[in-house]
């Protein structure tokens, strides 16, 4: 059986959680807007597939969006995996915050 961590050691862990959360976020937002400048980049050059509705989501499974898909696919993949991160360190962070009111 193993040692509970003391109060500051969970303080520690929370403290790393949170400023590992902060960059894993702000990494994420920074993909976002990259997805979205890749967007309006590849829109500007080839025309939007629905030109009376330019504000329209993208939907994969409509066809006259598979361009930008391919297009954007590595940039996507790349904002996926980081939004993965976002949400497991989110999740860490919560769990020591529990952890710690549980010991209080």
């Amino acid at each position: 059986m193993s040692k509970k961590p003391t109060y500051e050691q969970l303080m520690g862990q929370i403290a790393d959680s949170a400023v590992n959360y902060q960059q894993a976020e702000t990494k994420r937002n920074g993909l976002r807007r990259e997805l979205n400048s890749l967007y309006k980049t590849y829109f500007t050059a080839y025309g939007h597939p629905y030109p009376d509705e330019p504000r329209k989501r993208i939907d994969p499974e409509d066809e006259r969006f598979g361009g930008v898909l391919s297009f954007t696919d590595a940039a996507f993949q790349r904002w996926l995996d980081a939004r993965y991160l976002t949400t497991t360190t989110k999740r860490k962070m919560r769990m020591l915050i529990q952890r710690l009111e549980r010991s209080l």
